[in-house]
């Protein structure tokens, strides 16, 4: 124990940035669980894809998704996701898959809709990037 104490005396910088670090992975863990959203693997994402009971949205700007998105993605800006609309509602109960450039945007949105009672909300962990990383097909086109 005395070359631990003697460690952070002699390393005041290392010892700092790893709390930071610790203190800043512990309240993204929080805030992971407080949103009620699972971040789901590209295997466990394509899985509930294919199972074809839940709607899959697109979070990114309406020019990335005309670039190339999963196929069967529908497209909403985060501003764009109402909880209320009519063609929301109807998946309710069997699920929501979302995605995002990184995976950062999915979560604010995943909170919003787990407040207003959606059962199952699930994000790609990573977002598009890790998608692409796994070599996964884009279907190119405009908004639909």
């Amino acid at each position: 124990m005395d070359r631990f104490f003697e460690f952070v005396g002699n390393h005041p910088i290392l010892w700092t940035l790893f709390i930071g670090l610790l203190v800043a992975w512990v309240v993204y863990e929080l805030r992971q669980a407080k949103s009620g959203a699972r971040d789901l693997s590209t295997f466990e994402f394509t899985r509930r894809i294919n199972s074809g009971q839940s709607l899959l949205v697109d979070l990114r700007p309406t020019a990335d998704y005309d670039k190339g998105h999963i196929r069967g993605a529908r497209h909403l800006t985060p501003s764009q996701v109402d909880p209320d609309a009519k063609d929301l509602l109807k998946y309710k109960q069997s699920g929501i898959l979302l995605y995002c450039q990184s995976g950062l945007q999915c979560g604010e949105v995943a909170e919003k809709l787990r407040k207003a009672g959606y059962a199952d909300v699930s994000c790609l962990k990573g977002g598009l990037a890790s998608w692409l990383q796994d070599q996964l097909p884009l279907e190119r086109g405009k908004n639909k």
